[in-house]
């Protein structure tokens, strides 16, 4: 799959970027220990966060990213250098959600 966003997104210059969905239960909750109101709450925080990252992926399709499903993440990749990517998340008011993978001069080196 990645092998098909990576021939869609052709040029000398491509960052990527991550957006987290959820971890392991354990990475999110001791399992041992939690009540059910824990669980309750643990459940109202992933519906919240899941509804940002769809509002996420929603703003960086709509400008010309293309994403595949990562373990615990959405993989996003578009031709431009990582401060115009920077920009444009900032722009898009989504930058606090998105990580930065790799930049222009990882490609310049090759």
């Amino acid at each position: 799959m990645e092998d098909n966003i990576l021939n869609k997104v052709k040029g000398d210059i491509m960052v990527s970027a991550s957006v987290f969905l959820f971890g392991k239960p354990e990475w999110e909750i001791d399992l041992e220990k939690a009540k059910p109101d824990d669980l309750k709450a643990l459940g109202e925080n992933l519906k919240e966060r899941l509804e940002k990252v769809a509002e996420v992926v929603e703003k960086m399709e709509q400008n010309g990213w293309y994403r595949n499903g990562g373990l615990y993440d959405i993989h996003f990749y578009k031709n431009i250098k990582a401060s115009q990517a920077e920009k444009e998340l900032e722009e898009l008011g989504i930058k606090e959600y998105v990580d930065i993978l790799e930049d222009e001069d990882e490609y310049e080196d090759e």
